[in-house]
């Protein structure tokens, strides 16, 4: 078997490439929840995304490579009150998510540790599409953890963690307190059992007693609304006891899991209190006549069912406001196809085309269940979701626009459109555009930058990536030196009217040993920069000769000595931006860091890695503002585009 080789990246390179937005985590955490409240159990949900100090920390402690990837960039922690209640969260995650694997905390029969459940689930689609493109490349997979314990056991978890676990040197001399330890956590194990035998001996004398409402609220332990027991349904199991296996010993006998089983199945969320309880029993397990004629009278089903705040609220409609987070005008030229020779236009569309169309499938097809799985002209709506796409292979033209609401901002419609033709040259032009609209707010509401969401879509990456686009020049994502022989073609790149992507062009001296002296970078990171933009800017460097008879063949004044190192960016609209030494040296950046109300938002970075950030977000700031392509109109488009 070949053996593996271990990956590992520091925190600022997964900090430049990967990307969550608190969306992802909140959405997670919101199915989680609304799935154990359908089905009435006591929990506790807490979410986290995992900092990039804390994957660099496990690339170093973790064997992690092609084979294995870090499988929890999102985690969820799922904390119960009865311990039997472990294995009815599994199932019910098992039917929320597709399941990856499942772990369990290994111990020995004489020893005791706090006991938890892990499972590994695959992301959504439509939420791993949110995450940064990037993030796939850096050994982490597109799945999410979820941890399942007691509330016993979660109280001293982490001190057990910290303290044993991370801390064997604590206790390798003084066995006695490791014991001491032991039969603490001993106890609360016996805790977790005695309470789920504590309420199963009392459900029992309930029953015994005849007080059917606590029997059911004792021997099912779920969350239930105050309704009282129908009288009907009293008067009826009080004169069922007659019969052996009468209505109130075969409700005291059905298990919890059977009726949370029945509640998951429910396609919207019930009122659980004693009524509607036996009344699922009884279309699922009793099917006695006399139970069903009640509750059918009563409407049980929609009897104490509360009306939400959403049905409740009138809202004023306003118009839709885009906003673009990624917008993109370029050529696919095929140079990485693996081919033996060029490709024709006509390969180059199809493949393009269908990696539009895969995108699509995989994103929407789980709600269009009739969409083809060969890419086709299709149009369908439901609710607030929309796939349009207009496709003619002989004309090489297609059109597509898709759209989805948000799950957590309340009018905010996410939206993704492109254009893939044959221009009159015969080159296959891509037109793309991402983003949201929402209403326009208040006008004491804060309108978040657009740059914050700055993302492109999944399939602009795999044309890129995969198919080969020019944009002024070939993309490359290594970094490129300024050699002689090609002054001249970038130097005609610059003045390209076509030309969509910024050109960043690095020029140091020379150190002693005749190397590149890029010291006044510092964290900078070339390499790594190159990587995060490379999609929609080209980056080049150079050392001081070839680099100055650049900077006068593309027009610059006269370069004084004191004028290199230096760094330009040359925008598509013709201006350029000029950075020197102290210009990064005295950087100073407000770098995002996550969006949770339980954290900062931001951190302050400085040099060379302020002047990173600075750059990478003026680059994505000119490409949301930028003046490419207006795109199909959103607020109108309910037919194919022409």
């Amino acid at each position: 078997m070949k053996e593996q080789t271990k990956v590992t990246f520091t925190k600022e390179e997964l900090a430049a490439s990967v990307n969550v937005p608190a969306v992802v985590e909140q959405d997670l955490k919101r199915i989680i929840s609304e799935r154990l409240e359908q089905c009435g159990l006591y929990f506790r949900v807490f979410s986290r995304i995992k900092t990039a100090s804390s994957m660099a920390r496990k690339f170093e402690m973790k064997e992690y490579g092609e084979d294995r990837k870090l499988q929890d960039l999102v985690g969820v922690r799922i904390n119960l009150y009865f311990d039997d209640d472990v294995d009815i969260c599994k199932s019910v995650m098992e039917h929320s998510f597709e399941a990856v694997g499942w772990s369990t905390s290994e111990r020995g029969e004489a020893e005791f540790k706090p006991s938890k459940l892990n499972g590994v689930f695959r992301l959504p689609e439509y939420l791993k599409a949110e995450i940064s493109s990037d993030t796939w490349d850096m050994c982490i997979d597109d799945t999410f953890e979820i941890q399942i314990k007691t509330m016993f056991f979660e109280g001293w978890h982490e001190i057990e963690h910290d303290m044993r676990y991370k801390g064997e040197e604590l206790w390798s001399h003084f066995p006695g307190f490791s014991r001491y330890l032991n039969s603490i956590l001993a106890t609360l194990e016996l805790c977790d059992k005695s309470m789920v035998t504590l309420f199963e001996d009392l459900g029992h004398e309930l029953y015994k007693s005849g007080r059917w409402s606590d029997m059911i609220k004792s021997h099912f332990r779920l969350k239930m609304g105050s309704a009282p027991l129908y009288p009907e349904v009293e008067e009826l199991l009080d004169k069922d006891m007659e019969r052996v296996e009468n209505l109130a010993k075969n409700i005291y006998k059905t298990p919890r899991s059977f009726l949370v089983e029945q509640l998951m199945k429910r396609s919207r969320k019930l009122p659980i209190n004693v009524n509607t309880i036996i009344a699922l029993l009884n279309d699922s397990r009793f099917h006695d006549s006399r139970l069903s004629t009640i509750f059918k009278k009563r409407d049980v089903y929609n009897d104490g069912r509360e009306e939400s705040v959403a049905e409740s609220r009138h809202y004023e409609l306003r118009p839709l406001t885009r906003h673009t987070v990624f917008q993109m005008c370029t050529q696919v030229d095929g140079s990485r196809l693996k081919m033996d020779q060029p490709a024709d236009p006509e390969l180059i569309f199809e493949r393009s085309a269908d990696a539009i169309y895969k995108w699509i499938v995989r994103k929407y097809g789980v709600l269009f269940k009739d969409m083809p799985q060969t890419t086709s002209t299709y149009h369908a709506d439901i609710l607030a979701y929309h796939v349009t796409i207009n496709y003619d292979r002989e004309k090489c033209r297609m059109n597509m626009h898709v759209r989805h609401m948000d799950l957590e901002v309340g009018g905010r419609i996410w939206y993704s459109e492109s254009s893939l033709e044959r221009d009159d040259c015969g080159r296959i032009m891509l037109k793309v555009c991402n983003g949201y609209a929402e209403p326009e707010r208040d006008d004491d509401f804060v309108q978040e930058s657009a740059g914050i969401f700055f993302s492109y879509p999944g399939y602009y990456k795999t044309i890129v990536d995969s198919i080969g686009i020019f944009n002024g020049l070939d993309c490359m994502n290594k970094r490129r030196l300024l050699r002689e022989e090609r002054l001249e073609q970038l130097v005609k790149a610059l003045h390209d009217p076509e030309r969509r992507f910024p050109v960043v062009v690095i020029i140091s001296k020379e150190n002693q040993e005749g190397m590149m002296d890029e010291e006044w970078l510092a964290p900078f990171r070339v390499s790594d920069f190159t990587r995060t933009v490379w999609r929609y800017a080209h980056v080049f460097t150079g050392y001081e000769q070839p680099g100055r008879k650049f900077l006068e063949m593309a027009g610059i004044a006269d370069v004084p000595e004191e004028g290199v190192p230096c760094l330009y960016i040359f925008w598509p609209d013709g201006t350029e931006d000029h950075y020197g030494p102290e210009d990064v040296k005295n950087c100073s950046f407000g770098r995002h860091m996550e969006a949770r109300v339980d954290m900062r938002t931001y951190d302050i970075v400085r040099g060379g890695q302020g002047f990173y950030h600075k750059i990478v977000t003026d680059i994505r700031d000119w490409n949301v503002s930028a003046d490419m392509w207006e795109g199909f109109k959103l607020e109108i488009l309910t037919e194919i585009p022409e």
